[in-house]
């Protein structure tokens, strides 16, 4: 009757809920599908040109011809990998950090207690951790859940830390960040 005992009380809900809440990241956000598409149409672009370029190699093109395949291959794929590294993020939000895992780029990770400044635009959120007008990190306001990863972030960040948010459409939910 003793082991019985001894048992339920190892497997108390709380215990379980302590174990789990250490070893996964509280949150994680990324782009949708609507987001990914412009990527790859873009990327898939370049497909056809160095068939072009291909093609005009084997042809006998002309050096000037040949320069000019070859710039437009590089701008269809410079033009892929540029929001290929934003769009396909994934954003990782624990008690103390945001974590962005970025394809093709060195991933970016934010201690939350160390932040000054967070911006609120129209269009994108801004982070800035050390001074200067350059971003520590950046994300888009249509991220899967991204209204509630702002809210997140208010209540997380340090007393000091300034929240411009010039639009004023979220005034009610960061009100409350204290």
């Amino acid at each position: 009757m003793t082991s019985s005992t001894s048992q339920a009380s190892s497997t108390s809900p709380s215990s379980a809920l302590e174990r789990t809440d250490r070893s996964a990241p509280e949150s994680t956000y990324r782009y949708g599908r609507f987001y990914h598409s412009p990527v790859f149409a873009q990327l898939a672009a370049a497909a056809p040109l160095a068939a072009t370029a291909l093609w005009m190699i084997f042809s006998g093109a002309g050096p000037l011809d040949l320069l000019s395949a070859a710039c437009f291959l590089t701008i269809a794929l410079l033009s892929g990998y540029q929001p290929a590294g934003t769009l396909l993020s994934v954003f990782h939000l624990t008690e103390d950090r945001l974590r962005q895992e970025r394809p093709l780029h060195a991933d970016k990770d934010i201690p939350l207690g160390e932040v000054r400044r967070m911006f609120i635009g129209g269009r994108s959120v801004k982070i800035f951790v050390s001074p200067g007008a350059q971003p520590d990190l950046e994300f888009g306001r249509g991220l899967e859940g991204g209204e509630e990863l702002i809210g997140k972030l208010a209540r997380r960040l340090p007393p000091g830390a300034e929240i411009e948010h010039p639009s004023g459409e979220l005034a009610g939910r960061l009100a409350s960040r204290t």
